[in-house]
């Protein structure tokens, strides 16, 4: 089956605001838009108001989607750059550029053991995942940041200075949980090396893995090829495309010695 074509849509901001470090959430609203939304999927996002000021950047930025309500669409974003920083300072009523939704989401489970396991601005798409797998599922959710200001709710928190929760990286105690959990399936995001490393402990039990890849993206609706990754088994793969294939993955067929 063929995948809708993505929106490319102009829309105010309902609301703006800002949490601890550098991170805020951007709210727009639109009911028919957030029915088209599933947990893992993202949106190409761009301060409208660089039309009118030649100082913003002009390419887009991927953003996970971090919340859908009813008719409410939410960002949770960080700041790291030029295009991030002038999505910070949009306001309520400045219009965004939008492209999406992007991607293929993650696959939805009933009856599971999962485990959550997302690292510094790999929390948003676990958030919404999180909503939509509770009713039926058992989850435990541990997250891992720089600081105290890279954590977010979860069951366990890890930080790299140990100004917050545990000390160290996310994935330490990871066979333990694995066990003392009963986990069968786990869904993870967050940078390369902590998914790299939740593969290799996790694969050693035969876990079913699902992870959303973080890629560089230039136009993020699969024409530049900037995003690709070896994804296949044994001689039979290929490099696919994060923001069309992915941007989530079974683990097992990503080349991760390639990455």
């Amino acid at each position: 089956m063929s995948k809708p074509i993505p929106l490319y849509i102009k829309r105010e901001i309902y609301s703006s605001t800002e949490l601890t470090g550098n991170y805020f959430v951007l709210r727009i609203l639109d009911e028919e838009l957030a029915l088209k939304c599933k947990p893992g999927q993202f949106f190409e996002l761009r301060a409208a108001k660089m039309e009118t000021d030649c100082s913003l950047p002009k390419l887009f930025k991927p953003i996970s989607i971090y919340d859908v309500t009813k008719v409410i669409i939410s960002f949770l974003i960080k700041k790291r750059g030029s295009g991030t920083n002038s999505l910070s300072k949009s306001t309520t009523t400045d219009l965004l550029e939008m492209i999406g939704p992007l991607g293929n989401g993650f696959p939805i489970v009933s009856g599971r053991n999962v485990l959550l396991v997302s690292g510094g601005i790999g929390y948003p798409p676990l958030s919404y995942l999180y909503k939509e797998l509770i009713a039926q599922n058992q989850i435990y959710w541990i997250h891992g940041g720089g600081g105290s200001n890279d954590v977010f709710p979860c069951n366990e928190v890890w930080t790299i200075d140990g100004s917050y929760g545990n000390k160290g990286m996310v994935t330490e105690n990871l066979e333990n949980i694995l066990t003392e959990k009963k986990i069968d399936l786990i869904y993870s995001c967050g940078p390369i090396p902590m998914l790299k490393e939740c593969f290799r402990k996790a694969s050693k039990l035969n876990i079913e893995q699902y992870c959303s890849l973080e890629a560089y993206m230039a136009c993020g609706i699969g024409s530049c090829y900037g995003c690709a990754v070896p994804i296949g088994k044994n001689d039979q793969w290929n490099y696919l495309r994060v923001c069309q294939e992915g941007p989530v993955f079974n683990a097992e067929e990503v080349l991760w010695n390639l990455l």
